[in-house]
């Protein structure tokens, strides 16, 4: 029974080590059971956490059992990991009957016997990084390194700017010392790859964020070409100048500021992008969270599992894929009519007509926040088989994590994978 406080300062090295001792003993457990469960609440930040702890521990050859919930499990029957999931837990003695490890935020209750609750000032995917690596059972892939960025970027420990805090900003430095994966932050437009791909190729495949006439489309090099700096256009962001940076970013934020429908926010498209070494397979932390939102909300979890878990054959043959996904999500957004389904427990609910079931909700939607067509606190759905499909990491983004729970109590509510189906009845 620990309660454990990850968090930077003096007693950093010490609880470090008492989060890692607990981690070892569950994946011990684990080993001599059989069975290792990994439930994430259904937020981007603990979904990459459990992508990534899942690959690390699956590679190793432990039993591991993966999935996403609203709720954490009533009874623990065997070895269990859980990530992001906040107090209250309500767990006992007697609901606890084999070993747990809870990863989160702010958790304030005191375990029972046979629990360990890591409280972290941090990402939940920089701590369980942190947590791994320091039980030195293993090594990691650096690969795995940059997933534990991702989880920054879904968290409230990184900013639009590029500024992280917390467990966050000690991870970041250390990653940018270590020479496999040579972690730097590049202020610049936002796009992926911008140290590899060329800027109009970078903004052509960029769909978060989403750039209205220039995602999906050619139109970037015409652009800059038209304002006298086409040069600019096959060029890396990374290798050009102050200057040649400011050129750029002043033509397309004039260009984008007349295609929304409310005021330019310029964090929104530029400010600091966090890559990695060009020797790795995935050297951008923000196109593989914005993949795994991908891939888990159109084809399932266990997509986005082998996404990371082989992420050897797989994520190059993913991110080959971003330029469909990017004309694909050009062509919904230019020919959307929202239409309005009225509230759901008081916050808007919207679908688009002859809208696929598998649709990226998740992406869908962020998209047409950043456009101005929806605000914060809406939903994006699909009408399916006499009800509604909503996407629960977009749920859990707009309105939180205890809205998102009430959702899965109504009455004929059911969890399919990082989606949630709600009765007609329920609107």
């Amino acid at each position: 029974m620990l309660a454990i406080r990850v968090e930077p300062g003096q007693n950093l090295d010490k609880s470090l080590a008492s989060a890692s001792s607990s981690l070892k003993a569950l994946i011990k457990a684990a080993s001599d059971e059989g069975i290792l469960r990994i439930v994430a609440a259904p937020s981007s930040e603990s979904i990459m956490s459990l992508l990534m702890v899942f690959s690390i521990l699956s590679r190793r050859g432990v039993n591991v059992v993966a999935s996403v919930s609203p709720k954490p499990p009533s009874t623990i029957y065997e070895p269990t990991l859980l990530l992001g999931f906040p107090s209250p837990l309500g767990y006992t003695n007697d609901t606890v009957k084999d070993q747990l490890v809870l990863i989160s935020q702010g958790t304030v209750e005191p375990p029972p016997l046979n629990a360990s609750y890591v409280s972290c000032d941090g990402s939940i995917g920089a701590c369980a990084y942190m947590i791994l690596k320091g039980a030195n059972q293993f090594s990691i892939e650096p690969e795995y390194a940059v997933l534990s960025i991702s989880s920054s970027y879904a968290s409230n420990y990184m900013d639009k700017a590029g500024k992280v805090s917390g467990l966050d900003k000690i991870l970041t430095s250390s990653l940018a010392a270590d020479e496999k994966v040579s972690l730097f932050m590049l202020t610049s437009l936002k796009g992926y790859r911008a140290h590899i791909l060329d800027l109009c190729e970078s903004i052509k495949i960029t769909v978060d964020p989403f750039y209205p006439g220039l995602t999906g489309t050619n139109y970037c090099v015409e652009l800059l070409e038209s304002n006298g700096a086409g040069e600019l256009a096959m060029k890396k962001p990374s290798s050009m100048d102050e200057e040649e940076l400011g050129v750029a970013a002043k033509i397309m934020l004039s260009y984008l500021k007349d295609r929304l429908k409310r005021q330019l926010d310029v964090k929104d498209f530029v400010g600091g992008v966090y890559l990695a070494s060009e020797k790795l397979i995935i050297t951008d932390p923000k196109e593989a969270l914005n993949l795994v939102e991908f891939a888990s909300d159109t084809w399932g979890l266990q997509s986005a599992i082998a996404l990371t878990s082989n992420y050897d054959e797989e994520y190059p043959q993913a991110a080959s894929q971003l330029k469909a996904v990017a004309e694909t999500l050009t062509e919904t957004i230019d020919n959307a009519r929202l239409v309005d389904l009225g509230p759901l427990n008081g916050v808007k609910v919207y679908s688009i007509k002859d809208l696929s079931e598998r649709a990226p909700l998740q992406l869908l939607w962020r998209a047409l926040k950043l456009l101005g067509y929806v605000d914060q606190h809406s939903y994006i759905a699909v009408e399916s088989e006499g009800g509604l499909l909503l996407s629960m990491p977009q749920v859990y983004e707009s309105t939180g994590h205890l809205v998102l729970q009430r959702l899965s109590e109504f009455e004929g509510a059911e969890v399919r994978g990082v989606r949630l189906w709600l009765p007609r009845s329920q609107k």
